[in-house]
């Protein structure tokens, strides 16, 4: 090709992304979406792909599925199964792997290809992509109230991974307005009260309005890593950290960004964790560097089974999703002097 990069006419462009999302499918993806660089004329500096590739012509991007049933492990108590195959395990493993395959096979046609894993960062270091918004400009779906990122087939119930290439494609057709009715459910039922019920962040992309809730990051983060009595996987009794609320609370009121508040909210688990430790943290590293201890129990769960009972999803299941109000948990989870119920299974723990 004599060091140039190949050309499309429209009709070669919609064979090319067919040939590269079947591909994909075949490859370990559930879906995946195209955005043209010209989808983030809108976004914030220091989020804009071209940071990470100044040539960037496309945002290809990728979901893979996480499975229902690890919903309904999270009922029943039990962390290490999501955990394992439907957070960490994904983003750490089985993404990548549908990442390095597709990057490959544009690069075989002749494109260049830069696979971006997703991550939070440091503040103002190491450019960001925000993955659900790069999936909402790609077509693939739009964000719920929480900002999860939600798709008619699985819900809120998919991880993201994103592929900056020189490939000029056309964008895929946005999906907008058709899932999050506004029931609020992830706002009752998050255990950090991290997601505001009445205020909003508003973004275009192609000149239409996405709005999501504004989500404190630095609450988010402390529920979601286990560092708040509710969502500590030991439940301690005798929970006393108010010297570090208070601590890292102040700092998160003048946090420069979302990044900074979440890594906030990581230094505080740290000291709670010093305070306060749990044979489960240990398993952290071997579960794919994270692990949502909070279960998902607000923007996942609460999100799912609603959507689940008003029919706004395209698949169907043999049984409608209900998050237990009751969860079965191990009895090394319970809190100190903690007992069964008489059926020896159920232990309520809100």
């Amino acid at each position: 090709m004599n060091g140039m990069c190949p050309t499309f006419s429209d009709t070669d462009a919609v064979r090319f992304k067919e040939d590269l999302r079947h591909f994909a499918l075949e490859h370990g993806a559930d879906m995946l979406g195209f955005a043209h660089i010209s989808r983030f004329d809108d976004a914030p500096a220091e989020f804009h792909p071209r940071n990470i590739y100044p040539a960037v012509r496309t945002v290809v991007v990728i979901g893979v599925r996480v499975l229902r049933g690890l919903a309904e492990s999270l009922d029943a108590g039990q962390l290490i199964p999501y955990n394992a195959f439907g957070y960490g395990g994904i983003n750490m493993l089985h993404m990548r792997t549908a990442l390095q395959q597709t990057a490959c096979r544009l690069e075989d046609s002749g494109f260049s290809a830069i696979p971006v894993i997703q991550w939070t960062g440091t503040p103002h270091q190491e450019p960001i992509i925000c993955h659900r918004t790069a999936a909402v400009a790609a077509g693939l779906g739009e964000l719920g109230w929480s900002k999860v990122f939600l798709t008619k087939r699985f819900g809120p119930l998919q991880r993201l991974g994103v592929i900056l290439t020189d490939a000029d494609l056309p964008s895929d057709p946005l999906q907008l307005g058709q899932i999050c009715d506004g029931c609020m459910a992830c706002v009752r039922g998050c255990p950090g009260q991290a997601i505001s019920q009445h205020e909003a962040v508003e973004f275009k992309i192609d000149g239409q309005v996405v709005r999501h809730a504004k989500v404190d990051m630095y609450r988010c983060t402390r529920a979601h890593h286990g560092s708040i009595q509710q969502t500590h996987p030991g439940r301690p009794a005798e929970f006393d950290i108010a010297d570090i609320d208070e601590k890292y609370a102040a700092m998160a009121r003048d946090a420069r960004d979302d990044t900074e508040a979440y890594v906030l909210g990581h230094q505080a688990r740290s000291e709670v964790i010093d305070r306060y430790n749990h044979p489960l943290f240990s398993l952290v590293g071997s579960l794919g560097l994270s692990c949502a201890f909070c279960g998902a129990q607000g923007c996942f769960r609460a999100c799912l089974e609603h959507l689940e009972k008003r029919g706004r999803l395209d698949h169907r299941f043999a049984n409608t999703y209900r998050q237990s109000p009751a969860v079965n948990v191990p009895d090394q989870h319970l809190p100190a002097g903690a007992t069964r119920s008489a059926a020896g299974r159920e232990v309520n723990i809100e």
